[in-house]
């Protein structure tokens, strides 16, 4: 069953118009150019945001008829593929005002990935209340300052032993990090020493 958005829409009258988490598109000549920056913005936004296609903001957010909703969801799938990383989305149908629209929610790119760019120019963009910006140099760097290690690599292997290692390839990464790093594991001479309590 279309999700229902009108009350939605009700707090964008109410403001006057899209907020920093909703942008609203008309799409009724088709998938918007100006949605690049928006997949940008939200994607980079803590929390993501919502794009609905199927409303004129310029007349009051009044249903506009969508010419195949079909083909705008399969446009904006494959445009969220044209960025680094692609933009995650969860698209649905909905209800405005009785009228079918397009809702798409743009999910939050991971930390470690952030900002998530346009692949074919490298920009990357900010949301800015009713506004897409081009990130500055200093906000690119916080972003990228920001980021953390995935750690999808970090939960413990069910069952796993020494034995399924390559014990060549342990002992020379073992070399390789004593080497780098005096003041770690390199205080370490043998394998069975233990840093003292």
């Amino acid at each position: 069953m279309p999700e229902d958005v009108s009350h939605l829409i009700d707090e964008l009258r109410a403001a006057g118009g899209d907020s920093t988490a909703i942008e609203v598109k008309s799409a009724a000549g088709g998938l918007p150019e100006s949605l690049t920056p928006t997949l940008s913005a939200l994607a980079n936004l803590p929390g993501g945001g919502t794009i609905i296609l199927g409303l004129d903001e310029r007349f009051g957010f009044r249903p506009v008829p969508l010419p195949n909703v079909q083909s705008l969801k399969q446009g904006l799938a494959a445009k969220a593929r044209s960025f680094t990383p692609p933009v995650r989305l969860t698209l649905d149908d909905g209800i405005a005002y009785g009228a079918p629209v397009v809702v798409a929610r743009v999910h939050e790119c991971d930390k470690s990935a952030k900002p998530c760019r346009v692949t074919a120019t490298g920009a990357s963009y900010l949301r800015g209340y009713d506004g897409d910006f081009r990130l500055s140099d200093i906000e690119e760097q916080a972003f990228i300052a920001a980021r953390r290690a995935p750690m999808f690599d970090r939960p413990l292997v069910e069952g796993a032993t020494s034995a399924d290692l390559d014990l060549e390839l342990v002992k020379a990464f073992v070399e390789a990090v004593r080497e780098r790093d005096q003041q770690g594991l390199g205080r370490f001479v043998r394998d069975d020493e233990r840093p003292r309590p």
